[in-house]
């Protein structure tokens, strides 16, 4: 819940016909909002949350997503150009959220809604219920602010950040829905005179909400090829601006319908694919198989499929496939290879 996001002031009779116009008026533009899809590709390869887009890094990301308009008004074109990014993998939900704006304000210290600060919407939506009404989800909020910051304190940020975090079941505010410690989704923010940039990342294990049982709130686990979940990132801007992604009528940025954004890309399993003699030296073997970035893999041999002989347990994973060298292999005998994804 924001402070910027509800204002109240006192009812008059005057106020009252205004609000129920007004009300009136917000139905007639809900029946003109749209709800925006957004392809998640699935790529093994994590971004690394620095806060910089480097050369190829979201390359195979979908196209990013723009287009954002203003809560509270008849759908006005935010003057600000944000624009967003997502991947997936087996680890979790990546994000990259850039705009123009290069004034900013200084971090202080604490959960702050008058600074600039994206708001993530997102539902799992295990129970399959209609994208529309109050909200089942997880709502982070991400600040904006001068300089180069992150959530935990490392090599970029040597300080600890609040991060407004909540999950609800079948409302617009509030924490109802039993949000599990620990929480270790993680972003850095960098923002200046170039403009902002924001990277996030969700593992999969922190959508644990389980107050409800089944309310569509706990997945934490993967999602399937063709998964639709449903998802809206907005800003409340300093300036007093709400540029949304997907734009409706309501008047907070929880009210649905939000974007749909689909798990596409098929995993990649892990199999050897490839095995040969060794272009340079016949008398050695090549394996090559799926693979992660980052992480480490052990090779092993046997004569027999019983007893194995560990060839290396520290091969650490290229992009997508990874080739190991068995020098001198043994000659004239039948032999076996298997692979091990290790911790």
């Amino acid at each position: 819940m924001t402070n910027q996001e509800q204002k109240s002031r006192p009812f008059t009779a005057k106020s009252i016909m205004n609000l129920l116009v007004g009300s009136f008026f917000l139905l007639t533009f809900n029946s003109e909002a749209q709800i925006k899809t957004y392809e998640v590709v699935f790529n093994s390869s994590a971004p690394v949350l620095d806060g910089v887009r480097s050369p190829g890094e979201w390359d195979k990301a979908s196209e990013a997503a723009s287009d954002f308009k203003l809560l509270r008004t008849g759908g006005t074109e935010s003057s600000e150009n944000i624009q967003f990014q997502l991947l997936w993998n087996d680890e979790g939900l990546y994000m990259i959220a850039e705009t123009d704006n290069t004034s900013w304000g200084d971090w202080g210290g604490n959960v702050d809604f008058g600074f600039d600060d994206y708001n993530i919407f997102i539902d799992p939506n295990d129970d399959d219920e209609p994208n529309e009404g109050p909200f089942d989800g997880y709502q982070i909020a991400i600040w904006q602010t001068n300089g180069l910051i992150s959530r935990f304190a490392d090599e970029l940020d040597d300080q600890e950040r609040t991060t407004f975090l909540e999950a609800r079941h079948n409302g617009n505010f509030g924490n109802n829905a039993g949000w599990a410690e620990p929480r270790e989704l993680n972003w850095v923010s960098n923002h200046g005179d170039f403009g902002g940039v924001v990277e996030l990342f969700i593992p999969w294990t922190d959508f644990n909400a389980d107050e409800f049982g089944e309310n569509g709130l706990y997945h934490p686990q993967a999602p399937e090829f063709d998964d639709v979940w449903y998802f809206n990132i907005a800003k409340i801007a300093s300036s007093g601006a709400l540029p949304t992604w997907n734009w409706t009528s309501g008047q907070f940025f929880a009210v649905r319908p939000h974007g749909e954004i689909t798990f596409t890309g098929a995993r990649v399993p892990f199999i050897i694919t490839e095995f040969g003699p060794n272009d340079d030296n016949a008398k050695s073997n090549d394996i090559t198989w799926n693979s992660v970035s980052g992480k480490i893999y052990g090779v092993d041999f046997s004569t027999d499929m019983i007893e194995w002989e560990e060839l290396d347990d520290g091969i650490e994973g290229d992009d997508e496939k990874t080739t190991f060298t068995h020098e001198d292999a043994p000659e004239g005998k039948k032999g076996f290879y298997r692979v091990r994804l290790l911790e």
